[in-house]
């Protein structure tokens, strides 16, 4: 009886572990495939620097004259190829490992290139068929020791992406 009781103390001890680290995995994640923008968390493979000017002209013939017209398109920032490994997908499925897309920026370097793992949130230009990133939106992250991500003060990933969804993506338009 007394050993059946030690068992069942440690059946019990052993199933109260693993449903708690169940628990600690339970991931943060949307689906909404209405909705241009996926973000996921992304360790940095690439960043590399492209000249956004490059190719800048598109020659027209002028419909009703025939002349020829050059139109010249300037950017005013830098362009940036990146590849990055997918880690997790919090909004939408990249259905991939890794990523490539391009981002833009007016001050230089993108600042998320500055850190090892970043929430990246990027959408998909249908009539190019490429991604770029939503501009100057990204939020840094850690893993745990229990081998969950928060943000660098703590923040769940739950609460960074509402906050990025509340905020800066609603006011671009892409959430009501």
């Amino acid at each position: 009886m007394n050993r059946i009781l030690q068992i069942l103390g440690i059946l019990i001890f052993l199933i109260s572990c693993k449903s708690s680290e169940i628990g600690q995995q339970s991931e943060f994640k949307i689906e909404n495939d209405s909705i241009n923008l996926y973000a996921f968390i992304g360790e940095k493979i690439a960043v590399i620097e492209f000249d956004p000017n490059e190719n800048n002209t598109r020659i027209k013939i002028d419909s009703i004259t025939g002349d020829t017209i050059r139109r010249m398109s300037y950017m005013m920032d830098n362009g940036f190829r990146n590849k990055y490994k997918v880690v997790r997908n919090i909004f939408n499925d990249l259905k991939t490992d890794t990523i490539e897309f391009v981002a833009y920026d007016h001050y230089g370097r993108p600042g998320f290139e500055n850190y090892e793992n970043v929430i990246l949130y990027i959408s998909l230009n249908k009539e190019k068929g490429y991604f770029y990133h939503q501009k100057y939106q990204y939020d840094v992250v850690e893993k745990t020791k229990k081998g969950t991500w928060k943000g660098l003060h703590g923040e769940s990933i739950e609460n960074l992406f509402n906050k990025k969804k509340k905020g800066v993506l609603t006011a671009r338009g892409l959430f009501d």
